[in-house]
Order: structure tokens, then sequence, then C-alpha cells
């Protein structure tokens, strides 16, 4: 009988061992990039298929969006524009009224004049946060010049009435120190009184009437513009010791404009002034009331900021409960989406797709509706916010970083009210999937 050779241990050190079946590759970035760039595209495409229930769903977001933009816009922009109109006013500016008339706690509601030149001498004198000072009085007059005349406010006011009230000089020159402590009869005009007296001519070294008494015309204003019931450029302006003495035959002020160091030091400042009055005015006792008032500036801002604050929170809310309602918007539609692509997830699925891919494209789908909302809202506030402005007559303050919160904020509500419904379709099992009808 023949026998197959028998193998020797020689041989068999020659076989090569056979080599394992090689590990599944990790995926790749290039991989990765591809998943990323199907579910895009699938994105895409889901859209693409229902274009009109799209824009309709986006809706929300541009109206959200839009309105976000508007309401910050219009807050910002009233806060600046009290800023403008308290800074017309002039700087750091504390303003020292006459107060009620008073008998013990009671008060009878007309006006007291216990001010005094030496009053506004002490504090600047004795109040070291005050740098200038201004006393003043007024009273409406009729102004003369050849064959026209007006009536306008004549205001009584010292050498540095257009620093501190932020009221510069046009043209010629204003009073000074020495004018006003010899009681000369010069007058500065306002723009809006030197227009009606004098039409184009240059009223500067013409004289005017104020009165009874003729005055030179040595400077013009500039225009200021009105605030409230007070306009400055319809008025006239004359030293207040001329005023005092030669047109109203008064001994007493009615008011003291301030100007403070700084805007830090206004509260230190109005708490000097109102102890210094006190004191001069022989006013004792802690619940004694003062017989004048002081307006403080730094309060007035405080008190405006706070209500354009409130007015701002309010409507941009409003503007924000506006967008979530887009983002829920979204997510009933991507739910309602899900449902009737059930078939399609159920394919993607059978043919290899992970809960990722479904997961990434459903949530590509809600971002990229939130991001396109967003940009077309954008747009959509900016043209708003111009339409505004000018129907009302409204400054309106669009910041660029206004515009990139609001549209931060639509793709925030376009991930989050799109992730529970990609979360659902991605949890759907393929065999139910395919099945469903």
């Amino acid at each position: 009988m023949i026998t197959a050779p028998k193998s020797t241990p020689e041989k068999l050190t020659e076989r090569q061992p056979q080599q394992p079946a090689p590990a599944p590759e990790a995926d790749t970035g290039s991989g990765i990039g591809l998943s990323l760039f199907v579910s895009v595209v699938m994105a895409l495409r889901g859209l693409g298929a229902n274009k009109l229930r799209a824009i309709l769903t986006m809706l929300g977001v541009i109206i959200g969006v839009g309105a976000v933009i508007i309401a910050i816009g219009i807050g910002q922009g009233s806060r600046e524009a009290v800023a403008e109109g308290i800074q017309r006013l002039g700087t750091n500016v504390l303003t020292v009224r006459t107060g009620q008339q008073r008998r013990g706690q009671m008060s009878f509601g007309g006006s007291t004049n216990t001010l005094t030149l030496e009053d506004a001498e002490a504090i600047l004198k004795n109040v070291p946060t005050i740098q200038r000072v201004s006393p003043s009085v007024d009273k409406n007059l009729q102004i003369t010049y050849q064959n026209k005349n007006t009536n306008v406010t004549v205001n009584g006011n010292g050498e540095f009435y257009p620093v501190i009230s932020n009221h510069p000089v046009a043209s010629g020159r204003y009073f000074s120190a020495s004018e006003v402590r010899s009681y000369k009869r010069v007058a500065v005009l306002g723009s809006t009184t030197a227009k009606e007296l004098f039409d184009r001519q240059s009223p500067v070294g013409k004289t005017i009437r104020i009165g009874q008494n003729n005055f030179e015309v040595i400077g013009v204003l500039k225009e200021k513009g009105g605030m409230g019931w007070r306009n400055p450029d319809d008025a006239a302006y004359v030293p207040v010791s001329t005023a005092m003495r030669r047109l109203l035959g008064v001994e007493n002020i009615t008011g003291i404009t301030c100007q403070a160091r700084s805007f830090g030091l206004m509260g230190r400042a109005q708490r000097e002034i109102e102890a210094l009055l006190r004191k001069r005015h022989k006013i004792t006792g802690e619940d004694a009331p003062s017989d004048f008032m002081i307006f403080n500036q730094a309060d007035l801002a405080e008190t405006q900021n706070a209500q354009q604050d409130t007015f701002s929170s309010l409507i941009t809310y409003l503007a924000i409960v506006s967008l979530v309602v887009g983002g829920i918007g979204i997510m009933n539609i991507m739910l309602v989406s899900v449902t009737e692509r059930t078939r399609e997830i159920g394919v993607r699925k059978a043919i290899g797709a992970r809960r990722r891919d479904i997961l990434s494209q459903f949530l590509l789908e809600a971002l990229f509706l939130s991001l396109v909302g967003g940009l077309l809202g954008v747009a959509f506030g900016m043209l708003g916010s111009n339409f505004v402005a000018t129907t009302n007559n409204w400054k309106v303050s669009i910041a660029p970083q206004t515009v990139l919160l609001a549209f931060s904020f639509s793709a925030i509500v376009g991930v989050f009210f799109g992730f529970y419904p990609a979360l659902k379709a991605s949890k759907l099992h393929p065999i139910e999937a395919l099945r469903y009808d």
C-alpha cells in the first residue's frame, strides 16, 4: 500500500500563518465630510419638495427677527434722542429755581423769589464742585427794530450762559462779566428773533428797543431748536443786572444755572448747593422745607433712560415671543414632515443610513429654515426701521451687534425647535418605517 509521506517539522515550519481578516476602518475625515454632504443634499431636497410650506414656515422667523431688530432700534434711538435732548440743555447742569410759598407745613401754590445775585456768587465761591454759574430772570417783552416788532422771552443771564447751556455764539460775541457788573444795555439775539427783526441783515451793531430802553445788539446765537414749551432761539439775552434794574425793576432772580466740574460730581454738588442756600436763607431744622428747588440733569437723564428701558424691554419681549412662535411653527412643520416621509426614512436606513445621518438631515432642514428666515428677517427689520423712522419722524438706531444678536437667536430657535422632530425621525425602526403606508 502506498502511503502519503509524513510531513516533517521542517515542512510545517515553512507554512505561512493565515492572516486575520482586516478590521473595518474607522470613519475618516473624508467619510464624515461625505456623510455631511449627503445630509445637506437630502435636507435641501426635502425642503425643495415643499417650497410653499417652507416659505410659510419661515414667515414666523422673518417676522420675529424683523420685529426684534425694529424694537431694539426704536429703543436705542429713543435713548439717544433723550441723551441728545438733555445734552442740548447743557453739560453737567444743575438748575436752582424759586420754590413754593409756605407757611409752616402748608403750601400756598405760588412761588417765592428769595434767590439773589449774592446767592449765585456764593455758590461759585464756596462750592468747589461747581465750575460756573449763571443767574437768570426772564419776562415776555416786545422788541422793536424800525418798523418791525416781535414779542419774545427776554432772558437776563450771566456771562457764562453760552458755555453752561451749550448755546454758542454764531456771530458777534456774548456780553462779558464787566458788562454785567456795569448794567450795560447790550443784547444778544436768538436765531429766530434775529431773522424776524433783521431778515438777512446782520443785526450786530444795530440798535433795538426792548420795552422802553434802547439796546445795542452785539451778537447772535446759533440755532438750537425748541425744547418743549421753551424755544431758546425765539428769545433775546441781556445782562442779568440790566434786566433786573432797567427792564423788570426787581431785586431777586428766578433761577441759578450751575455747571458741575464733572458728571460724577453732580450729586455731591447738589447736596453742597442745598446746604449752602439753606444756611444763607436761614432755614433751620431737618424737616423745614426749602424755599428753592434744585433740578439735577443727571436725575433727569436717569429717569428718562429708565422709562426708555421699560418701553424697550416691553417691545423686545413681544418681538421675542413672535420669534418663539415662529420656532414652534418650524417644529410643527418638521413633525408633519417626519410623518409624511416615514417610508423615505425607512428606505435610507435599510440601505445603510445611520441614526446620526437621519438626525443631521432633519436638523439641517430646520436650521436652513431658520437661517434663511433670519436673513430675510434682517432685511425686513432694516426696511421696517427706515419706514418707522421716516413715517413717524423718530430716531431709530440699529447697531451691528443688534443684527448679529437677532440673526443668532433665529439660528438657536431653529436648532432648539428642530431637534425633537429630528430625534424622532432618527429613532424610527427601519422595518416599521417600510411598513408605514
